[in-house]
């Protein structure tokens, strides 16, 4: 039986660093990439926070004042136990709180980031209106970084893979990758997309195709942690290849 979305996440907020996927080289890299539009004096909000994992690195890092939100009570409860063990330069609240409550929040911020969040939506209806929402939690001249899986990135890798007669990679039973065309046919009125970041590109062009290639050559699986797994950490990012893109969605600096 396929348990629930919300009781899948809630069982896995007791996993630590792997809570939110099994991949902690590629967390570690969509760290990087979102820490790359923070600075300090920032009003942050992280929707689909998880444990709190990218959001303390970050309040470790800047005098940011951050809110996290999710819609898994384990989540946020694993979330707030970690910041108790921490010693941070920003202050870091969470809450428990879903997409569909996101248009009667009062807040409004200089930066919202997702991480892997509007693809565990059912839809793109459903990814939309978030996106619509979250843009809408935007201070004039504020920014979205929507880091979030794309299906095309995805399709483009697993046409490299079936090249070295690899099979394909299916995206978990609980997400749905975003479709690009979509993205960028989305109109909002007072935001803009401002530009597409494919931080990923080159750590899964190397992790799911050269490696899984070198690794089924040996008969084996292939490793997360693998030695050209973690050299890609260090190479800039070619291409397009990477699943994992960021979309930044700026709102403009005079509202109507």
């Amino acid at each position: 039986m396929i348990p629930s979305p919300l009781s899948f996440w809630n069982d896995r907020s007791v996993l630590g660093a792997a809570a939110g996927t099994n991949d902690l080289l590629a967390k570690q890299l969509e760290i990087e990439a979102i820490a790359s539009y923070i600075h300090s004096g920032m009003r942050v909000l992280d929707f689909g926070c998880g444990n709190g994992i990218t959001a303390l690195e970050l309040a470790r890092r800047f005098s940011v004042d951050l809110l996290g939100i999710d819609y898994a009570e384990g989540m946020i409860s694993a979330a707030v136990q970690l910041s108790d063990k921490i010693e941070l330069k920003g202050k870091v609240q969470f809450r428990v709180h879903d997409h569909i409550a996101l248009r009667n929040m009062q807040d409004r911020f200089d930066l919202v980031y997702s991480e892997r969040a509007l693809i565990n939506l059912k839809s793109w209806d459903s990814q939309r209106q978030a996106i619509e929402d979250l843009t809408g939690l935007l201070k004039p001249g504020g920014i979205y970084v929507m880091c979030e899986n794309s299906m095309d990135g995805l399709d483009r890798i697993n046409e490299l893979r079936e090249n070295l007669d690899l099979s394909r990679i299916s995206p978990p039973w609980h997400n749905r990758y975003l479709r690009e065309k979509e993205v960028e046919s989305l109109v909002i009125p007072d935001v803009r997309l401002d530009h597409v970041n494919h931080f990923s590109s080159t750590y899964y062009l190397l992790s799911r195709v050269l490696n899984a290639a070198l690794a089924a050559k040996e008969g084996k699986d292939p490793s997360y942690d693998a030695a050209i797994n973690q050299l890609a950490l260090s190479l800039p990012s070619l291409g397009t290849w990477g699943q994992g893109k960021i979309w930044v969605w700026r709102k403009t600096d005079q509202e109507k």
